[in-house]
């Protein structure tokens, strides 16, 4: 599933941002910054009050404009990647990819109804970081 939105905020802040949530895992690791091939350990939400360990992989990054993650469970491995164009100095493109595969490798797909709503979740979370980035810079200037 892919989705792409164009924001009304500078490639570089949407980026950070990103980073910055990855980073707040990295608090409890040996790693201090952000780079492709490392690896950590981390608690997921699989359901209702259930959670399991899974292992998350850096498999690229490039600041500041692509960063790929690679969530690997023993049921599922779920590959998260971002990538950001700048389209000018106040504006960029965001397109979030997700691919899920199972614990047999094979992509899992989502159906019709639900991939539809979740590309408009997704879509609206997007535009909220985004609007989220503009009114602290608003408040900062």
């Amino acid at each position: 599933m892919e989705v792409t939105v164009e924001v009304q905020i500078d490639a570089k802040s949407y980026f950070d941002f990103i980073c910055s949530t990855i980073m707040n895992d990295l608090e409890e690791t040996e790693y201090k910054e952000i780079k492709k091939g490392i690896s950590y350990e981390k608690a997921m939400t699989t359901g209702f009050m259930k959670s399991e360990m899974c292992k998350v992989k850096i498999t690229e990054y490039e600041y500041p404009h692509i960063v790929e993650m690679h969530y690997i469970s023993k049921k599922s491995t779920n590959i998260l990647r971002y990538v950001l164009q700048p389209i000018n100095s106040t504006s960029c493109k965001v397109t979030y990819r997700e691919t899920k595969y199972d614990a047999n490798h094979q992509a899992m797909t989502y159906s019709g109804m639900f991939e539809k709503s979740y590309k408009k979740k997704m879509e609206k979370r997007m535009r909220a970081v985004a609007d989220y980035l503009n009114q602290n810079k608003a408040v900062e200037e």
